[in-house]
């Protein structure tokens, strides 16, 4: 199934802070970013797509928050149906730790994902996480070892299939903050206004603000 993204009014990702930190065999890229969202036109724009999309307790959403966190499945609205009225209620549908991976993967150079740490006030969402990174034969891994990573902050819009609502819905729509075209960046095709960190570039201690680049 082709992809259906569109940027969506309201939705803004901004660096707040971040490290590298070198952890025995690895190195911990963490970071924390402000997201943005306004709910009254994720509802709007949601229902434009599936009406009544919040409403429905067999209905679910995914956040997709690459280089920050892996969330492993999506997230049914269940009991919170009907009772989304705040950007704290949708983001408490899928914040829990329970819900994203943070298993190494890869070969030779092995990353995992963090456990993410959500806050939420008003319509802006504190986020924490990251990636490790090792060497799969366990040799010592310097910060210019890291790849590039890319952030992004999307919610995918998923619809239960009323014939069977309990089979794995069916993902609609992508919402993000970054524009609908790709650019390139040194070699790989991303959103244009997207932020990513140059690997090459990473040294121990905090992360300036401006190594976080927009692409495009």
């Amino acid at each position: 199934m082709q992809e259906n993204y569109r940027k969506l009014e309201g939705m803004r990702y901004e660096f707040v802070s971040g490290s590298v930190v070198k952890e025995s065999v690895h190195i911990a890229c963490t970071v924390t970013f402000m997201a943005t969202l306004d709910l009254t036109h994720f509802k709007y724009m949601s229902n434009t797509y599936v009406p009544g999309y919040l409403d429905s307790s067999t209905n679910a959403i995914k956040p997709e928050l690459e280089g920050v966190a892996y969330h492993g499945l999506y997230n049914r609205f269940n009991s919170a149906a009907g009772n989304i009225g705040t950007v704290e209620a949708l983001v408490r549908v899928f914040s829990s730790p329970d819900n994203y991976f943070d298993i190494w993967s890869g070969n030779g150079l092995q990353m995992r994902y963090q456990k993410p740490q959500f806050d939420t006030v008003g319509d802006q969402i504190k986020i924490t996480g990251g990636r490790d990174y090792r060497w799969e034969d366990e040799r010592e891994i310097k910060p210019q070892d890291v790849p590039n990573i890319h952030f992004t902050w999307a919610l995918s819009v998923l619809k239960a299939r009323p014939d069977d609502p309990f089979h794995e819905p069916d993902e609609i729509v992508r919402f993000g903050y970054s524009e609908e075209e790709y650019v390139e960046v040194e070699g790989r095709q991303i959103r244009k206004g997207a932020r990513y960190l140059v690997g090459r570039d990473l040294r121990l201690g905090e992360i300036n603000p401006k190594q976080i680049l927009i692409a495009g």
